[in-house]
């Protein structure tokens, strides 16, 4: 199992605020979970959206459209 304060650091790109320097271990995993979770979600969500969008693009464009946008 990871240690969950470098998880969090990993996720957040950095060191860990104070706030989250004063949880226990538990709380942090708990956070880091939730962290990823939520990413996960937003990063659905996000290719739904993307997927809704192309259905407004000509059917011969989207294939092009999705490679200039990096789909």
């Amino acid at each position: 199992m990871t240690d969950p304060a470098r998880s969090l650091s990993e996720q957040l790109g950095g060191a860990l605020p104070p706030g989250i320097e004063a949880l226990d271990d538990e709380q942090r995993r708990m956070l880091a979970e939730a962290l990823r979770d939520a990413r996960r979600r937003q990063s659905a969500a996000l290719a739904r959206a993307s997927d809704e969008a192309l259905r407004y693009v000509p059917a011969f464009l989207r294939g092009t459209v999705r490679k200039v946008v990096g789909l």
